[in-house]
């Protein structure tokens, strides 16, 4: 297998707190060493931390869940994913009154949010400036 032929990382948590500052310093500093300015930088981290803060708080409840973080740089974009393995999101208690995707929708400059199966997905994709 040829390595890929752009800058990417990968990061898997325990579903936990501790999580969301984990994914947010790795994401911060994936953006930082592919040369984003100090407001992309910012953004990245605001935006991750709050997919990550979702992602343990919908994700699946149990002991043996996880959370992750997949970054990319493809064609002048920084792309981010940041996935949980449960069925809760959307199904949770109203506390919080979904700002976070709010602030994620106005971080950066393009948004999907999959749920397939066991778990959700929140693609984030930056232009690289």
């Amino acid at each position: 297998m040829s390595p890929p032929s752009h800058p990417q990382i990968e990061l898997r948590c325990p579903s936990a707190p501790a999580a969301v500052t984990a994914l947010r310093r790795k994401a911060a500093a994936f953006a930082a060493e592919q040369g984003a300015n100090k407001a992309l930088v910012a953004d990245v981290n605001l935006a991750v931390s709050e997919a990550a803060t979702n992602a343990v708080k919908y994700g699946d409840e149990s002991n043996q869940s996880s959370v992750g973080l997949m970054a990319e740089v493809n064609k002048g974009w920084l792309e981010f994913s940041v996935t949980d393995e449960g069925e809760r999101f959307g199904k949770g208690s109203p506390d919080g009154l979904g700002l976070g995707l709010a602030i994620i929708a106005r971080l950066c400059d393009d948004l999907k949010i999959i749920q397939e199966g066991a778990g959700t997905t929140v693609l984030m994709r930056f232009a690289l400036r």
